[in-house]
């Protein structure tokens, strides 16, 4: 479709062409114009046209401007570290399964009256028992089995002045093996691991999330971008707006001189060029505040560079037809939408939890195996008595423990019987119900998804009518404007009919201008509501995203 004249589409920046649809002067106007000997007030520079002369002038397609946002995007940066967080949240998950190694260190004295005939004091009534013992343990539980494993070691010193002891100093060290393996119930799944698999569910969750915050992001970057063409076609026609109230101005003047008009006619045409002014400032504002915006979303600084520069759209609002048929855009959006995977988290996510409920309803099976072998040894006068391999300090008591020890074993296996727990009931009922909800809002979801395409391909069809309709309604604006300024010079129609056709053109110029913007909005809502706005590639540019904030490094 051919929007406007193709003759006068141009805006020339710093050797770039940026074009934008300017409709031509009435050629009725400019022969009006060559009659007059007024001369035309200069007409105010753009912020566009200014950026170009000093320098300022950023020149961004679409896609470039795109890319700059998925790098430097301060939402998309925040959204970013949380796949980080998640992934260290999913780390601790196994903590569960980490072996830890403890000590313990003691030392201690008991004094007692003896009150046995046949344990005496040495030297006395009182007992005395000094001892100091220090043990070591390690612990691993495993994944897989969801056994454990307790290995500790423990050594010992005593000294009394007992007549009943046979070694003083006597050592003692033990070393001991428990292992602990679940038969049925918490064989496949128990608690921990049922936190990995959660802890898995979040980093796919967020991944999601991520990409729902990356095309949010995006949809509104490339609304924003149109919304600054908007702003600077709409300064191009408030401009033209206001040559042709100063043109008209002019030609009132002139013909005040001959006396074919009264004064009136000179005092509206100046109070069109003043009101058409203040609607040109008004222009201006919006392409500031629209260059703010955009700013806004590429920077990751409030002191970086983009501040001082201002963006220059490079792209064209001219129409690009897109084309899709409702029951194809219906597929695509609910294989792509974020809200189908999060459902489906959810409901695996319940699935999870009812199977480590059902699990808690199992009977505890538990295989017990120990092994334990400990030495003695120590010091004794009456060495007649004991094997002399025994006599001796720490190095002899450990040699005993392993060349001669003495041990002790058992396998068992321990059984727990869970009568009734309407707790655990309770519980099962509640997520078997909570499935249930979350089935039923899965289909809503679908049924939401559809309508928001079927809404967004009916406000696409609306805007591609819009467009057809405005650049008629612009086309007969222009021929009346043309045929009341040959009307007015033949004396044929008034001054106010003639500023009122004018500010009728500038209307549909801009009507026209505000379908075409609608239109390229609408296929953003249609590809945002399909999730289809971006290409894989643009996530991967997203991902490390935190890592260009200078101050985060």
């Amino acid at each position: 479709m051919k929007v406007c004249s193709a003759s006068l589409r141009r805006l020339v920046a710093s050797g770039l062409i940026l074009a934008f649809t300017i409709i031509p002067i009435p050629s009725a106007m400019a022969q009006g114009s060559s009659a007059s000997s007024y001369a035309l007030e200069e007409l105010p520079l753009s912020p566009i046209e200014r950026a170009q002369q000093d320098g300022t002038a950023l020149l961004l397609s679409l896609t470039d401007f795109t890319k700059m946002v998925l790098q430097n995007n301060l939402d998309i940066a925040i959204a970013d570290t949380n796949e980080e967080a998640r992934r260290w949240a999913y780390t601790g998950t196994f903590g569960s399964y980490d072996p830890t190694l403890s000590a313990t260190v003691s030392t201690g004295s008991n004094r007692s009256v003896s009150t046995n005939n046949f344990d005496t004091a040495q030297g006395g009534g009182t007992t005395v028992r000094d001892t100091l013992d220090w043990n070591f343990q390690f612990r691993q539980s495993f994944m897989k089995t969801g056994s454990s494993l307790t290995a500790s070691w423990s050594s010992g010193r005593t000294e009394t002045n007992s007549n009943m002891s046979a070694f003083n100093p006597s050592y003692s060290s033990g070393l001991r093996f428990q292992y602990t393996q679940p038969l049925w119930r918490n064989l496949r799944i128990d608690n921990s691991r049922n936190s990995i698999r959660l802890a898995n569910l979040d980093i796919e969750l967020n991944d999601v999330q991520f990409k729902q915050s990356v095309t949010n992001t995006i949809a509104n970057v490339q609304s924003r971008y149109w919304d600054l063409v908007s702003a600077i076609r709409n300064y191009e026609i408030q401009r033209r707006a206001v040559e042709l109230a100063q043109i008209n101005l002019r030609d009132q003047r002139r013909r005040l001189e001959v006396g074919t008009i009264p004064p009136i006619d000179v005092t509206t045409a100046e109070a069109s060029v003043t009101s058409r002014e203040v609607q040109l400032i008004t222009a201006e504002d919006q392409i500031l505040q629209a260059q703010n915006n955009l700013r806004q979303l590429v920077s990751s600084d409030r002191n970086s560079d983009i501040w001082r520069r201002v963006i220059v759209p490079t792209d064209l609002p001219d129409f690009r037809e897109y084309k899709v048929d409702a029951d194809t855009a219906v597929a695509i959006a609910l294989q792509n939408r974020p809200e189908m995977e999060q459902s489906r988290i959810t409901v695996t996510r319940l699935d999870f939890q009812n199977q480590l409920s059902r699990e808690s309803r199992k009977w505890g099976v538990d295989l017990n195996a120990s092994f334990q072998m400990s030495g003695t040894s120590g010091q004794t006068s009456d060495t007649a008595r004991f094997n002399p391999s025994m006599i001796g300090g720490f190095p002899t008591v450990y040699k005993v423990m392993f060349s001669d020890p003495g041990t002790n074993w058992s396998v068992g296996v321990t059984v727990n019987f869970p009568l009734r727990s309407r707790s655990l009931d309770a519980q099962l009922a509640q997520q078997e119900i909570q499935k249930r909800q979350e089935l039923m809002r899965q289909r809503q979801t679908e049924q939401n998804i559809q309508v928001d395409v079927l809404n967004a391909l009916q406000s696409l069809e609306s805007s591609r009518r819009q467009i057809t309709a405005a650049e008629v309604a612009r086309r007969v604006a222009e021929e009346q404007y043309e045929g009341e300024l040959k009307r007015n010079e033949a004396g044929l129609s008034q001054n106010y009919r003639v500023l009122e056709v004018q500010q009728q053109l500038s209307n549909q110029e801009f009507q026209e201008l505000q379908a075409l913007i609608r239109y390229k909005q609408a296929v953003i809502t249609l590809q945002r509501t399909m999730y289809n706005l971006l290409e894989t590639s643009d996530f991967s540019i997203a991902r490390g995203s935190s890592q260009n904030i200078p101050d985060f490094r």
